[in-house]
């Protein structure tokens, strides 16, 4: 595996929630990357290379399938950089 590709597996990616999601086709046209598809008339990530979690695909989704989660970390004391 490429250090590229190990890069983008660790990125997060949107969360498509399948139950949800109408196959509308909205986010796909949408994504300016080209990262999402219709498969068997769902939304999915084709391309987690070219995600850039922008989130246009979870703006224009009427039925909101699309989440993209976020992770909040906060600095430890020690890494505060105060002495």
């Amino acid at each position: 595996m490429t250090d590229e590709l190990g890069r983008a597996r660790r990125r997060p990616l949107p969360i498509i929630r399948a139950r949800l999601c109408d196959g509308c086709g909205l986010c796909v046209r949408a994504c300016p990357n080209a990262a999402l598809a219709l498969r068997r008339g769902k939304a999915v990530v084709v391309r987690p290379d070219a995600c850039d979690y922008a989130g246009l695909c979870e703006a224009v989704c009427p039925q909101g399938a699309i989440q993209r989660p976020f992770e909040i970390v906060l600095p430890d004391a020690d890494d505060s950089g105060v002495e």
